[in-house]
């Protein structure tokens, strides 16, 4: 049952975003389209959501044990030391990361990766996709 509602509220929030995504009536959308960048609001989701995939339990936060596991499961596709990047998102240092955690964390890189300061990080910003 949690998962149809999950996949239900997913699919919601997806069918939502395209709509609201359009560029309002006689304004011009950005110039480069997707080459624009990303926004913080957007890069936070995106990180949030990524990092909150490991949530097995479904209780709102990640723990040791689940980052480990959601790790360990998909070897070369996440952070070089996961048990270092866990421990500089876990601000408070209770053995589990909440949303609150990751969107401070994701604020700081963010503000590192904007370059110009300009409220946005575009693809020449990040030194991992600049290729």
């Amino acid at each position: 049952m949690k998962k149809a509602i999950a996949c239900l509220t997913l699919a919601t929030l997806l069918a939502g975003s395209g709509a609201s995504a359009q560029t309002p009536p006689g304004t011009d959308p950005p110039k480069g389209g997707a080459s624009a960048g990303v926004d913080l609001a957007t890069f936070l989701a995106r990180h949030r959501t990524r990092i909150m995939r490991a949530d097995a339990d479904h209780d709102g936060r990640v723990s040791r044990a689940e980052w480990a596991a959601w790790w360990d499961a998909r070897p070369g596709k996440g952070p070089y030391d996961p048990a270092g990047r866990f421990r500089a998102i876990d601000a408070d240092g209770d053995g589990f990361l909440t949303a609150e955690e990751v969107d401070a964390t994701s604020t700081k890189r963010f503000a590192r990766l904007d370059a110009d300061h300009d409220g946005r990080v575009v693809r020449a910003e990040r030194p991992c996709r600049a290729k």
